[in-house]
């Protein structure tokens, strides 16, 4: 089924929202055709997973292509293997080149920062991670992006600052599926990324 873990997106302005979702399992075009009939304007497509030792999901090609045409707007994220011998920068070419590869044109490219469970203890390490995976994807001309909250930045990084101006930042405070996990993008609890213009 599709997660729906970030419902309430901020659009052109702090006061005016529009609904998205994330969708980490392959979809059916049917599936986008009815997000878009029922007003969600953005599909966030999971293009990377953390299994094994970093791997590209093979349905994020299909789902991108299937979300276009259902006239959905499309961003895609990864949830990296941060304790992988593979680098951030191999993960990030591994994607990059997939969904290249697969003929989509990649603007942006968010980085999953959740689940301190499974990323390493030190959190210096965490953070070089992050800052290799930011400057990768710079290097590649595409504007980087970090999906996080409050609690897990704080356990994954230590309430690291100071990422860029240019990165975006994707809050999620979802605790249940579909409407009734829906949160205000109040960015007063997420201190760190005050500055970081919120998409």
């Amino acid at each position: 089924s599709v997660l729906l873990a970030a419902s309430l997106l901020c659009a052109a302005s702090a006061q005016q929202y529009a609904y998205g979702v994330d969708i980490a399992v392959q979809g059916t075009a049917n599936a986008f055709s009815c997000l878009r009939s029922n007003s969600y304007s953005t599909v966030f497509v999971r293009a990377y997973k953390p299994d094994g030792s970093g791997a590209v999901d093979m349905n994020a090609v299909p789902n991108v292509n299937m979300a276009y045409k259902a006239g959905l707007g499309i961003e895609v994220y990864m949830t990296p293997n941060p304790t992988s011998s593979k680098s951030a920068t191999t993960q990030i070419d591994e994607v990059v080149s997939a969904l290249v590869n697969g003929g989509i044109s990649v603007r942006s490219l968010w980085i999953q920062v959740t689940s301190p469970v499974n990323w390493n203890k030190n959190t210096a390490t965490n953070l070089n991670f992050v800052n290799s995976a930011i400057q990768r994807i710079r290097a590649k001309g595409i504007r980087p992006g970090v999906y996080t909250n409050n609690y897990d930045w704080q356990q994954i990084t230590n309430n690291a600052g100071n990422l860029g101006t240019d990165v975006m930042l994707w809050y999620w405070n979802v605790y249940a599926s579909g409407p009734n996990g829906e949160d205000r993008s109040q960015f007063l609890r997420f201190p760190r990324f005050r500055k970081l213009e919120p998409r």
